[in-house]
């Protein structure tokens, strides 16, 4: 089970179940079984709904779920200040950090450093694992909540973070469906 918290959190949930993955927006309790916990970092650091949403991540936490952050736009860490919310970050110990070059930039320190797992989106150009750049399919658009589910998708069904990227990349162009009802039957 996936669960999201924030302004991608439906969106995110919508993909993670087309994708073949029972996913829910954030309730009043984490479920069972949970594999993944999607937060917005934003509203994270909140004051008025950072405490319980630090109390759902230690909870998710606990129970082995992996933890994925999406930084969103770079004007809040601009903002907060990027060594701030780079140590904030970093004492988190998220296992994905998903950001544009913007908001990475903003943070100022390198993600590789403030979690196991981080990756640059760079809209209809790819994305960046680990240094490797993934680049997307000529002349589509990238789904930023559909690149985030669909790598949160391949991750927890095993794929190494750079497999994992390379399928997101399909997933959000449309590509993946595309190749899907184009394979012959058999």
């Amino acid at each position: 089970m996936f669960v999201a918290a924030g302004s991608n959190a439906a969106g995110f949930c919508q993909w993670a179940r087309a994708l073949g993955e029972p996913a829910t927006v954030l309730g009043e309790a984490l479920p069972p079984g949970l594999r993944l916990l999607l937060l917005d970092a934003r509203e994270l650091f909140r004051p008025e709904s950072g405490r319980a949403l630090k109390q759902v991540f230690d909870s998710a936490r606990s129970q082995r779920a992996l933890i994925a952050l999406d930084l969103g736009p770079p004007a809040w860490i601009r903002e907060r200040g990027g060594p701030r919310t780079a140590y904030q970050l970093a004492t988190l110990q998220a296992d994905i950090i998903f950001s544009s070059a913007e908001s990475a930039a903003e943070v100022g320190a390198p993600l590789e450093g403030i979690t196991s797992v981080p990756v640059v989106t760079m809209g209809a150009e790819g994305c960046s694992v680990f240094g490797h750049r993934l680049v997307a399919p000529e002349g589509t658009d990238q789904n930023a909540v559909g690149f985030m589910a669909a790598f949160c998708v391949a991750l927890v069904d095993g794929l190494v973070p750079v497999e994992a990227a390379g399928r997101a990349v399909l997933a959000a162009a449309g590509r993946l469906v595309e190749a899907a009802q184009e394979a012959p039957a058999g």
